[in-house]
């Protein structure tokens, strides 16, 4: 036994000395290229589904402050490598945050209110900006992010016809039959008369239900106005939307609840009335049933759902409408 062992540890040791032959034999390139890999390919230090959600915020903040580190540093060392272009498509603006406080958890154990560096957020939004322009202009840029870039322009083709189709104030919304928690029938074309939030969402969909106590402020506010919420659980289970709504349906009195009965086939109201591909997602139809507004994504203290009710004919401040132009311009709209 013990000369097993022994053997085991000498080809180990072997297996090492032939690692750190085949490293020196790299250019400076490729071994700051394998050290960019290696973070990129790093699996999470434990599963995903073991982590609390602020674990996994962090284990995020950190791999990308890591990567934007050697990123950079492969692309100020090598700027004549191809490769960096692949580095540069990886980046996002948003990401890392900066985070110098994470401050306390919210109910659903993320943390609420984060302490960023401000500047330092600015001007990394800014330096990816440039890179991202000097990637458009490139003449050297690798096949496989040619690919990716087409991908990235294909989306946000389809994006803007999205958007310009329910913006437009002129498309009827599609009517529907779902379910609330009752099983009674909500159906739409009931709502006509009123302006409606039509909020996709969905039991797993972490910002979904980060967005709602906005949403059902809202509601209350505006309920003399009209105004009705619909919130339509898609993509999920009956199971999952009666138990997740029978505890949580006191902290939101003015919404109405309804399960879409065809769960998560492509014959769900989402895909394949409203063509939605991300969630949240809050279509505003005015009180002649047609679509004025839609809000996609949720971030906390954003104002964008209020300005959408505003094109219905809600009344809303000025203040909240400068707002929602501010933050509307923060995600680059």
């Amino acid at each position: 036994m013990k000369s097993a062992r022994s053997l085991i540890t000498l080809a180990a040791l072997l297996l090492a000395n032939m690692a750190g032959l085949m490293a020196a034999d790299l250019s400076p390139a490729d071994r700051d290229w394998q050290a960019y890999e290696a973070v990129v390919k790093a699996p999470p230090p434990k599963p995903y589904k073991e982590m609390t959600r602020l674990e996994a915020a962090q284990n995020s903040e950190q791999k990308t402050l890591r990567l934007r580190e050697l990123g950079l540093a492969f692309i100020e060392n090598h700027p004549a490598d191809p490769r960096r272009w692949s580095v540069v498509l990886y980046f996002h603006p948003s990401a890392p945050r900066f985070v110098k406080e994470w401050g306390p958890l919210n109910t659903e154990g993320v943390p609420d209110k984060p302490v960023v560096d401000e500047a330092a957020a600015a001007a990394w939004k800014a330096k990816v900006a440039g890179l991202k322009a000097a990637l458009a202009q490139a003449t050297d840029v690798p096949d496989e992010v040619k690919k990716v870039l087409a991908a990235q322009a294909d989306r946000e083709a389809n994006q803007q016809g999205f958007l310009a189709k329910w913006r437009s104030g002129k498309t009827a919304a599609p009517d529907f039959t779902m379910h609330d928690l009752s099983g009674k029938e909500v159906k739409l074309a009931d709502y006509r008369g009123k302006v409606v939030v039509l909020d996709f969402w969905a039991t797993w969909c972490g910002p979904c239900k980060a967005a709602m106590p906005h949403t059902q402020q809202l509601a209350s506010k505006h309920r003399a106005e009209g105004v009705v919420v619909i919130a339509s659980c898609t993509g999920d289970t009956r199971e999952n939307f009666e138990k997740w709504v029978r505890a949580n349906q006191a902290n939101y009195p003015d919404i109405i609840w309804a399960f879409d009965p065809a769960a998560k086939s492509d014959g769900r109201a989402a895909k394949k009335l409203y063509d939605v591909s991300g969630i949240p997602c809050q279509f505003v139809i005015n009180r002649e049933g047609r679509v004025v507004d839609v809000v996609i994504g949720y971030f906390k203290g954003e104002v964008l759902l209020d300005a959408a009710l505003a094109k219905a004919g809600v009344k809303i401040d000025g203040a909240t409408l400068a707002q929602a132009d501010a933050d509307l311009k923060k995600r680059g709209g």
